[in-house]
């Protein structure tokens, strides 16, 4: 069997074995990030006896991201490390990029993010008549990839990445389908 990273040409008359091959290929050098998927699920959230509806993904080492809307509307983001890294350095809000858009490390309205040594959460807009204005957030639901890169409590950096393939589908549950996302 021969996979090549290029955009190969299968000669005609294989049929499903050139099929087969193919997508062997695409998914064993697809990146990780790229084959997780999105969930949504209901809990009650962190320190309260509010449920919310969440849209979560875990990437391959074991980080999570989470959005959801909480009681006053707000739309937030939850990054969460895994069990083995030790903790988010104290005071650092993680950077987060969606594909080359510039980076943001910072809530809307310019505030810091809320972060705790296991997690950090970000307000990305709030619903306003049934309408959310979040340049972020659109990038993220129409998006590739989005990047944490962040720094840990002994002062090591280090980036975890999300496939946000599926992530319009799977935000538009969590925020409630009649709510419309726009830039501005």
């Amino acid at each position: 069997m021969h996979c090549s990273r290029h955009s190969p040409t299968l000669p005609r008359g294989l049929g499903i074995a050139s099929v087969t091959v193919a997508t062997f290929c695409a998914l064993t050098f697809a990146p990780a990030a790229a084959r997780a998927q999105w969930a949504v699920v209901t809990e009650r959230l962190e320190g309260t006896q509010s449920e919310a509806t969440i849209a979560r993904i875990h990437n391959s080492t074991g980080h999570a991201l989470e959005f959801y809307r909480d009681g006053a509307g707000a739309i937030r983001a939850r990054f969460s490390l895994n069990a083995g890294i030790t903790t988010l350095a104290k005071g650092s809000c993680p950077t987060l990029q969606v594909d080359r858009w510039s980076p943001m490390n910072r809530s809307v309205n310019d505030a810091a993010c809320l972060a705790t040594p296991r997690w950090a959460e970000y307000v990305l807009g709030h619903v306003t008549d049934r309408q959310v204005k979040s340049e972020r957030l659109l990038q993220i639901m129409n998006g590739s990839l989005l990047t944490f890169r962040f720094r840990l409590d002994g002062g090591d950096y280090r980036d975890a990445q999300f496939s946000l393939a599926g992530s319009k589908r799977s935000l538009s549950a969590a925020l409630g389908t009649d709510v419309v996302v726009t830039a501005r």
